[in-house]
Formats: C-alpha cells, sequence, structure tokens
C-alpha cells in the first residue's frame, strides 16, 4: 500500500521532517528509575490508553520511561488504538476525515487523512487527538501522530511512533513565549508553531473535510482499516469545536506563561504579526465544476479577505464564525452586504489562468484564501479576558493598515515598540503610546494618536464602514473588476502564506495559482474608495 502525499490539513507532528531537529535530535536515550511515571509524563494519552506499563521514549528528557501497571496492551496501531477504545465503555471515538482531492473522481490514488478525537470519559474529546493518512488503496496502520493534552502544564504533548515504539517528540513547555524567535524547539513545532492543533480549515466551510458543506464520496477501498474508519466519519463541523476548545485551553497557559515571565509583549504580538497555526476560509458552496471551466453559484465573499475578524465576528453559513468572543463587535451594517458577483469571479478566474494542481480551476471551495490565525486570535481573547487588554486598543491597532486584515508588515514591525510587560490597559496604553512617541517607524504616529484618544471608538467603525460601503457599491457598479481586483488581493494572499506556513503545504491542491506573478506585501484595497492601490502609498490613519 502506498503511502501519498497529503497537505496536513489537520497537521500532528511534521511527517517529512524525519531527520532530528532541535529538541528532538540524536541524544542518548537513558532507561528512568521511576516504576511509575505515569504521572511524571501526565498527558490524556499516557494516562488512559498506555496506561498499562507501556514504554515512551521521552525526547525532552532523553530518558524511556515505563507507565503504571502491568501487562497492559500498549497498542501500537491504528487498529489497536481504535479497539482498545472500543473495548473501554467510557471512551468514544469521533472520526473525521479530509482530502484535497476527495471529490476528483476518488479512488485508490486519491489522498487522506484521517482524524480521531476521543473523549476518554470526561466529555472533553479536544484533550486527545489521533491521526494517520493513507489512499484509497489502504490506510497505514502503523503510521500515527498524537496530540494529548497535559492538564496539569496546560500544553499538548507531541508522540508519534518510531519503530515500532511509543516517542514523546515534545510538548508545549518547551514552545518560547515569542513562539517566533529561534528554531522549534521539537519537531513538531515546525508546524504547530504555538503548539495547539493545527486545522487549516478550521472554519466553515471547512473546506475538503466531510462536513455540512461536502459529503465525501466513497472511493470504494477494499482495505478493512479504510472502511473501518471511513463508515464512523463525522461532520468536520464538530472537529472544528474540538480545535477551538483544545486552543483555548492550551492559550490560557501560553498567557501564564507570559504573565510570569513578566513578558506580555509576544502575546500582544500574536495580535499585530502572523505567529500562530495557520487558517484558510472559502465561500460556502462548493463549486459544481471546479477543474476546467468553472461553475460556482456562490457570492459570497468571506468578509476576512476584507477586514480582520476580531472587528467584526464574521457570519457563515452556518450562524457566526465559531471560537470569535466578538469582544471589539464595531458596528459595521454594510458588512452584511459584501458581495461578489458569481459570473464576474468567474470571468476574473480565466483573466487570471489561474489553476489548481496545475490544471485551469479553483479550489474545491470558491474564494478560499488565509485569515488570521485562530491561535493568534485566541490569545488576544485571553488577555482581553484577563483585563489586559480592551477593544479599544485592539481597534486602535487594526485600525494601522486596516484593509490588510492580515499579513500586514506595517503593524508586525510596530510589534517592536510595544512595552515588555503591563498589569493594566491604561498602564498599556501610556507606556505604548510614549514609546510610540520616539519612534520612526510607518505608522506610528498614527497608533500613537489613537491610543491618546480613548473616544475615537465610533469614529473607527465609521471609518471601516464607508469603506465597506464602498466596496458593495464597486460590487454593484463594476461587477469585473470588483472581482477581479479580489482575486488580486486573495492571490497575493495565497504569496504571503507559503511565504510564511509554507511547510504546512505539502499539496498542490490545496492553493490555487495564476499568472499575475503576485508579489507579497505589494498590493492592497484603499481605506476609503475600496480600489486597488500599491502598499506605498499612505494608508488611511498612517498619521493620525
Amino acid at each position: 500500500m502506498k503511502t501519498p502525499v497529503l497537505s496536513k490539513a489537520f497537521l500532528l507532528c511534521a511527517m517529512t521532517a524525519l531527520l532530528a531537529a532541535p529538541g528532538c535530535g540524536d541524544e542518548d536515550v537513558t532507561t528512568g528509575d521511576e516504576q511509575d511515571a505515569t504521572s511524571n509524563i501526565g498527558d490524556t494519552f499516557a494516562q488512559t490508553l498506555l496506561s498499562g506499563g507501556c514504554s515512551i521514549k521521552v525526547m525532552k528528557t532523553g530518558k524511556t520511561m515505563k507507565t503504571k501497571g502491568a501487562d497492559g496492551a500498549c497498542p501500537t496501531t491504528v487498529t489497536g488504538l481504535l479497539d482498545a477504545i472500543k473495548a473501554d465503555s467510557k471512551m468514544k471515538s469521533h472520526v473525521f476525515v479530509v482530502s484535497e482531492q476527495g471529490d476528483v473522481e476518488p479512488g485508490a490514488e486519491t489522498p487522506y487523512r484521517f482524524v480521531v478525537s476521543v473523549d476518554t470519559g470526561d466529555g472533553k474529546p479536544e484533550k486527545l487527538f489521533i491521526s494517520t493518512l493513507g489512499s484509497g488503496e489502504g490506510v497505514s496502520d502503523t503510521f500515527i501522530e498524537v496530540m494529548s493534552f497535559n492538564a496539569s502544564k496546560g500544553v499538548y504533548a507531541f508522540y508519534d511512533l518510531e519503530d515500532g515504539e511509543w516517542t514523546q517528540v515534545g510538548d508545549g513547555s518547551q514552545i518560547k513565549t515569542d513562539a517566533t524567535s529561534g528554531s522549534a524547539p521539537f519537531r513538531c513545532a515546525g508546524c504547530h508553531t504555538t503548539g495547539q492543533p493545527l486545522m487549516k480549515e478550521l472554519h466553515d466551510s471547512w473546506a475538503n473535510w466531510n462536513s455540512t458543506w461536502f459529503s465525501m464520496p466513497d472511493p470504494k477501498s477494499s482495505d478493512a482499516l479504510y472502511n473501518r474508519l471511513f463508515s464512523a466519519k463525522e461532520r468536520a463541523d464538530d472537529l472544528e469545536l474540538h480545535v477551538i476548545a483544545g486552543t483555548k485551553a492550551a492559550t490560557k497557559a501560553r498567557v501564564d506563561k507570559a504573565v510570569k515571565e513578566g513578558n506580555l509583549a509576544p502575546m500582544m504580538k500574536q495580535l499585530m504579526c502572523d505567529v500562530g497555526e495557520p487558517s484558510l476560509i472559502a465561500a460556502h458552496s462548493k463549486n459544481s465544476t471546479r477543474v476546467g471551466s468553472v461553475s460556482t453559484f456562490s457570492s459570497m465573499v468571506p468578509t476576512s479577505i476584507l477586514l480582520n475578524g476580531l472587528l467584526k465576528t464574521p457570519k457563515t453559513g452556518t450562524g457566526d464564525q465559531k471560537g470569535l468572543d466578538n469582544v471589539v463587535n464595531m458596528n459595521l451594517p454594510s458588512l452584511s452586504s459584501v458581495r461578489v458577483d458569481s459570473a464576474s469571479y468567474v470571468k476574473a478566474l480565466d483573466t487570471i489562468e489561474q489553476k489548481i494542481a496545475g490544471q485551469k480551476g479553483d479550489a474545491m471551495f470558491p474564494m478560499s484564501s488565509p485569515e488570521k490565525s485562530f491561535a493568534d486570535v485566541q490569545v488576544v481573547q485571553e488577555l482581553v479576558a484577563r483585563n489586559l487588554l480592551d477593544k479599544s486598543i485592539i481597534a486602535d491597532v487594526l485600525m494601522t493598515d486596516f484593509t490588510v486584515s492580515t499579513f500586514s508588515t506595517t503593524r508586525c514591525e510596530l510589534a517592536d515598540t510595544l512595552p515588555k510587560t503591563w498589569t493594566t490597559v491604561d498602564e498599556l496604553r501610556t507606556n505604548w503610546s510614549n514609546a510610540l512617541a520616539a519612534s520612526t517607524l510607518r505608522g506610528a504616529s498614527g497608533l500613537k494618536a489613537r491610543l491618546d484618544n480613548v473616544t475615537d471608538f465610533d469614529a473607527h467603525a465609521t471609518t471601516v464602514d464607508t469603506y465597506l460601503k464602498a466596496c458593495n457599491d464597486r460590487g454593484a457598479a463594476d461587477k469585473d473588476t470588483y472581482a477581479l481586483d479580489l482575486l488580486k488581493i486573495m492571490s497575493q494572499r495565497r504569496v504571503e502564506f507559503l511565504e510564511r506556513y509554507e511547510q504546512v503545504v505539502e499539496s498542490d491542491w490545496l492553493l490555487p495559482s495564476d499568472n499575475l506573478d503576485s508579489k507579497a506585501h505589494t498590493l492592497r484595497l484603499n481605506g476609503t474608495s475600496c480600489t486597488i492601490e500599491n502598499q506605498t502609498e499612505r494608508f488611511v490613519g498612517e498619521e493620525g
């Protein structure tokens, strides 16, 4: 059976990085003295499915430890794990499947990834994720990746199988407060930047996952393990909730660590820069034909293409985008009217000669584009919950280059002016304003003016709504050019996504390509007219 290349839409450990990485290299392994290392290891996987005297090689310590008990099953295959879950009346598994080619004549060569979230008896399936991959020809019984939550530490531990033995590759406690500083501390952190679950297509429409928007066709596999998993598949709508819950739980520990270190600046950096696990979004009506001449009836523009989702929680086909607490909640009446003419969108695809996997066409769902990382968003929401940040400062920050919803170099560079730490919102505002006064960075004077004016929130909302209304007016009066301009922005965002997150893209079926020769950080939509302009142009509010 072949193990196909599959873009890790839900990635546990970087399969391709089989060589040693810092933190999980070729260190000598010694035997631990503890007879019961279960509490030492402390995560859900070790305490449940591996609790019967199983050996675990812990790369962080360089020791091989043994869990509590004796004569346990210690399963080292996907089948063994599924059998162990089934045999325990307290446990329940939830199976999800993704394939970027799952709608294109699925068969033996079609790649699939299965993710199993496991409720071990406490009603929290977000504490244990098991992943395996294969093709329509069959699923590998011995390629297994595991993410397991350690409640006492508030972090996930990452496991894989090496020569039939379980190895804990690393855990989230090894990730620095500033997750982008230095190399990844262990292999899996190369993709799991902040040590949290990674489901790129996290939000509705769940793109290539079996979900409300896409019923995965059966490739008619003759492989028993494939069919066992495929027949148990559930909607990715529910996996989204598990990933969100896991991200929220792990974020608390990240912020705890930053508070303890007196180093909150890296947390605010996640508002201003693209740090955490990546996210993609798309429209919610699957292309009826996506290879060759595209056929789509969708007029939806995912609003995160136009605007950072923190300013106003985006509406989706199934309601508000999950996981976002709407902590800013701007009054933006024009946001509900954002549309693109579907015929103009298809025409624009021809104009830019868009391709998917080298063939003329589109992603499975139209308008596919990066959005702000949910892991980054959750850090912001956690700071608000702790009264270390408020909606006024969030809005002041995001009004810097506000039509660039993600991958803004201007906002990210301004993160260097942040105070190291603070205990109140007022302290943050005052100390940051003082630092900005001495800065020559682009946008520093405008951000300082906004921070100093604590009554400008409604004015920000008016500015943003004026921009959105201009976009809607263009979409009505100049349909073809507007659709083409949106595709230029999406094309650039895809380039920026690859520049930042190339390590999670393993399939050319994930992101479309085109003939635009897009360069990162070159274009934006004007904050007043919603027309294309170069990012060298002064943005609205640049100097206050």
